[in-house]
């Protein structure tokens, strides 16, 4: 894991299966010379710096899991986590990355719109929704991990790491493997740095046309009512029953003009507690009480 020990790298800088992930104690450079976009006066901004939320804390003590949640409500500009430390600090975003993998996808022509069929490669898989084609869009709700790599491999080495530069995306590196860098080699993220991109996504600060942006905000819907709209994406390595397991969810609440974002990362759960499982239903509770849902 990394520690980000500076939040210019994340949130400031805008105005604020599976094997454990490599271990680094360095703060977060940018990688060659490419930064992250510059701040948007449209974009609230972080009125100060992580501050420490016990209250969310005990949320994950319900549960029995560990980890950390971190939340900014754009409505008072106040980032907050349950454990400051942990949301500095950098893992495997796992199948989290599928979210700028869909705009990677998008962006070079592989795929053309969320109902473009991504043929199923005749290989049988221990997940039962893998096998067999898939539109776009299922293949992101499937999380179908064959079908990304895929993606992978057509994209290239040397175009992924140029988009990932773009995207300004976590430690921006793909080694690895082009086609796993995501899941339990180089690339890695934080808690504030996943906040910090979906900011700028959701704030149209991304080197992406409105188009492509238009179809991942479709494609990571989650629920849709009269008073809200959620959009996220899990991602997961290990399982409950291993020494170690990482288990995220991460996105945002659309309430009229209002957003609150959420980066949830769970490490650790109590005998026969599944946190895969546990994730939404965690951060949904969260969202009601602040009388969002």
């Amino acid at each position: 894991m990394r520690l980000v020990t500076s939040l210019g790298v994340a949130l400031l800088s805008i105005g604020c299966a599976a094997a454990t992930p490599p271990v680094a104690t360095v703060a977060a450079p940018a990688v060659g010379n490419v930064t992250p976009p510059p701040p948007s006066s449209s974009t609230p901004a972080v009125a100060s710096g992580p501050q420490a939320a016990p209250e969310l804390a005990k949320e994950l003590e319900a549960d029995r899991v560990t980890g950390t949640l971190a939340l900014y409500d754009t409505q008072d500009g106040v980032l907050v986590c349950s454990d400051v430390k942990k949301c500095q600090t950098a893992v495997t975003p796992a199948s989290t990355f599928k979210i700028p993998h869909s705009m990677i996808a998008l962006e070079t022509g592989l795929v053309q719109d969320p109902d473009t069929i991504l043929p199923w490669d005749k290989q049988q898989y221990w997940n039962e929704n893998w096998n067999q084609d898939l539109k776009f869009r299922d293949a992101f709700r499937f999380s179908c991990l064959p079908c990304y790599r895929a993606i992978a491999r057509k994209v290239g080495a040397a175009g992924e790491q140029e988009w990932v530069n773009k995207l300004g995306y976590g430690n921006r590196d793909i080694s690895g493997g082009v086609d796993k860098f995501w899941m339990d080699a180089g690339l890695l993220i934080s808690p504030l740095e996943q906040l910090d991109f979906l900011r700028r996504f959701d704030g149209d600060k991304l080197p992406i046309s409105a188009r492509t942006a238009d179809y991942v905000r479709d494609i990571m819907t989650l629920d849709v009512t009269e008073k809200y709209v959620l959009r996220g994406k899990t991602g997961t390595t290990g399982t409950p029953e291993e020494s170690r397991m990482l288990a995220w969810l991460v996105g945002w609440l659309e309430a009229g003009n209002r957003r609150v974002f959420f980066a949830l990362l769970l490490d650790g759960n109590a005998p026969g507690v599944d946190p895969m499982q546990v994730r939404r239903p965690l951060v949904e509770r969260v969202l009601k009480s602040k009388g969002l849902m």
